[in-house]
């Protein structure tokens, strides 16, 4: 029986070997980048500027985000022509279990020997639920392209904000990480979104949705 073992650390060559500490471990595949501590990055490239931690500027950035949601709720402006309220209020349970979706992941599904097989069906929870908000916003509140690129914001700031916040917090990870695992979700997020919402628009026009 193979037996691999994970060692969390910094990786550092040396004569073309790869060490965490004293330990020899499998130098990170050539053509995909990793951050300095062997997470894999999947959109960006190294950054060294971005291999860091600092609680102010994260304290800020949440700042910033509860402030503009704030803002739109209490001054009820419009985004694409709908106020916040109208963008929530229909799919609110679909927000809240996707926030559940999230905080399982974390609490439970890591912890699942599985080969990761629980992570990825709720990960396709979430992307159900996306779907699901795309399609009630278009049938009931007669939702656009641009109603639907906001809803992504929305949901990729649910998610994958949450996330990010996790990972930095309990997981110690670095801006370059948690930015190019962000864009990542919120990729996957849009696609979902505008896939889904492409379809129903289609229906919708064809008289096949009312």
């Amino acid at each position: 029986m193979k037996t691999v073992a994970y060692y969390s650390g910094k990786i550092e060559t040396k004569n073309r070997e790869c060490f965490v500490g004293n330990q020899k471990v499998d130098c990170p595949q050539t053509g995909k980048a990793f951050t300095t501590a062997g997470d894999k990055l999947d959109l960006l490239p190294q950054i060294p500027s971005l291999e860091k931690r600092s609680d102010p500027v994260v304290f800020i950035i949440l700042l910033a985000i509860i402030v503009f949601f704030s803002v739109l709720s209490i001054f009820r402006i419009k985004i694409f022509g709908k106020t916040l309220g109208e963008y929530i209020k229909p799919i609110w349970y679909l927000i809240l279990i996707s926030i559940a979706t999230v905080a399982w992941q974390y609490l439970f599904g890591l912890k699942i020997d599985d080969g990761l097989i629980s992570i990825r069906i709720s990960q396709l929870v979430w992307e159900i639920c996306i779907a699901v908000s795309a399609y009630k916003l278009i049938k009931t509140a007669d939702f656009g392209y641009g109603n639907l690129f906001f809803l992504g914001v929305l949901y990729s700031l649910v998610i994958h904000g949450l996330k990010a916040t996790v990972r930095y917090l309990f997981y110690e990870k670095t801006f370059l990480y948690l930015a190019d695992r962000f864009l990542y979700g919120s990729l996957l997020v849009m696609v979902t979104v505008f896939i889904g919402g492409s379809m129903f628009l289609f229906f919708r026009q064809k008289k096949i949705i009312k």
